[in-house]
């Protein structure tokens, strides 16, 4: 199957996925209700129903700020042209940012939501629920595992992504639930997870046979990926044993190795093209943006909308770009002396305050419009989960059980890569380079905040731009406000948002 263009949706698809308020998540019309007793009866219908899945993740990926949101918010950024929206999600003011009316402030909004990614887990649960039931005669047992697996990857994608940003979350797995269901403690709704992935991550393939699908449907890589980051996310909160974490983390790292498909690939302007474009040796896990496959996000989900000017977005008039990293944030990342390709790709004009700085991760381009319209405008995909994000979290594993000697091998591979020299620190300087270094591969790729908060550095001004104290951090300041609506909360009346926020 090639996917041409990802909004091909059936209109079943639509009718479950786009009916109001959180009915999606509390209380889902049967989907015989909505399509007659006609469906569910071939396997394009089950690829078409997967399909409108996958649209969903990238309504909510490719078309709100979210990516850019997690690496901008708390972060060494200056020299803004923008709206001060952006300043609040600097200095963590968010509620300044829910009480603004800048246009801006709306854009940032759509993170304090968490519908979208209840949307996916809804049809994911049918999905599951619904091709268990098919014959094996229009569908094999084989491929109704897969099937399931993709929808437990789906799921648990999400899980991990309301626990990051909002903490407590409804968990459910059974389809068309109609119940109200309270928060459950994130670190009870994480452990289910990981039980749910490990479970049916051999259940999908090792990969696809058509590459169009290479890094845009999961793979069994793609599942340890996720597992990696929700084992690492439940060791931050954990206050018990946290080796079992790190001890799954580096196993998962062994299996990765067995993936003989992905590979890291040299740090040079083509391969860096190559690796963000999507579909490449490093990608385990991504949304397509293809503008000639019709695939385009909001310009406001790019990187580059933020951090670049022309010739990588704008008009040939766009000389600056609304946002920079401080000068001297990124000379302490990149130190001046010590090669690194990165620094010498990635960057031009960084100095303090230098509105022509220019961030050249993500290049590709489309041309929007004609004539003296022209506009440049990001075709890069959204890479959720890539290789060296990988491989740094098992060298973070390594380091935390003590095994240095391992995790300087798999933090070095990444050194290496970068034509960078090799690290040799060791204890807590070690875990401080690892964390440097996921700065410096990871840069614009929407972890830096995820990790500030998982490691506890966000309450630490050699590694915050905007420290929190200990206190507010326990009282949930590291959380996105939640806002809720008032048709969620008549459907759902015992559900609460973060206090902290409130």
């Amino acid at each position: 199957m090639k996917i041409k263009k990802l909004a091909y949706i059936l209109g079943v698809t639509a009718l479950v996925l786009s009916t109001s308020s959180c009915e999606k998540f509390l209380n889902v019309t049967p989907i015989d209700a909505l399509s007659g007793n006609n469906f569910w009866e071939t396997k394009k219908d089950v690829e078409g129903y997967t399909n409108g899945i996958y649209l969903r993740l990238k309504n909510k990926i490719g078309n709100t700020a979210l990516l850019p949101s997690l690496e901008i918010r708390g972060n060494w950024i200056g020299s803004l042209s923008g709206p001060a929206t952006y300043l609040n999600l600097i200095y963590n003011n968010l509620k300044g940012i829910i009480s603004g009316g800048d246009s801006f402030d709306g854009v940032i909004r759509e993170n304090m939501s968490w519908k979208g990614w209840y949307d996916v887990i809804a049809a994911s649960n049918i999905l599951h629920d619904e091709v268990g039931k098919m014959p094996d005669a229009i569908i094999t047992a084989s491929e109704k595992k897969r099937y399931q697996a993709e929808a437990v990857f789906t799921r648990n994608l999400s899980y991990m992504y309301i626990c990051k940003m909002f903490g407590d979350a409804i968990y459910y797995t059974e389809a068309y639930n109609s119940k109200p269901l309270p928060r459950l403690p994130q670190l009870e709704v994480l452990k289910k997870c990981i039980a749910d992935m490990s479970a049916a991550k051999d259940d999908l393939p090792v990969k696809y046979p058509e590459a169009s699908l290479l890094g845009l449907r999961p793979t069994r890589a793609s599942a340890v990926a996720l597992l990696m980051h929700l084992n690492m996310w439940a060791a931050a909160w954990d206050t018990a044993d946290k080796s079992v974490y790190y001890k799954a983390v580096t196993a998962l790292g062994e299996e990765l190795k067995t993936y003989t498909d992905y590979r890291l690939l040299p740090i040079t302007v083509e391969n860096t093209k190559r690796i963000f474009k999507g579909r490449s040796p490093e990608n385990l896990f991504s949304i397509l943006q293809d503008y000639n496959y019709g695939e385009t996000f909001s310009d406001y989900a790019n990187y580059s909308y933020f951090f670049s000017h022309y010739p990588y977005r704008g008009t040939v008039t766009t000389t600056t770009s609304r946002m920079a990293y401080q000068g001297n944030y990124l000379e302490k990342l990149y130190p001046a002396g010590i090669s690194d390709q990165r620094r010498t790709l990635w960057f031009d004009n960084v100095s303090e305050n230098s509105l022509t700085f220019q961030f050249k991760k993500f290049i590709n381009t489309y041309a929007r419009g004609s004539g003296s319209g022209v506009t440049m405008v990001s075709d890069d995909s959204a890479i959720i989960f890539r290789l060296s994000d990988a491989i740094l979290l098992v060298a973070e594993a390594h380091a935390e059980l003590g095994q240095e000697t391992e995790a300087k091998a798999f933090l070095n591979q990444i050194r290496l890569n970068a034509g960078a020299t090799e690290i040799t620190t060791g204890g807590e300087t070690l875990k401080d380079d690892i964390f440097k270094e996921r700065c410096r591969e990871l840069i614009g790729e929407g972890q830096y905040y995820f990790d500030l908060v998982r490691t506890k550095r966000v309450v630490n001004s050699e590694f915050a731009n905007a420290p929190m104290s200990v206190g507010n951090f326990n009282n949930g300041a590291w959380t996105w406000p939640l806002i809720i609506t008032a048709e969620e909360r008549s459907a759902n009346p015992g559900l609460i948002g973060n206090n902290f926020w409130n």
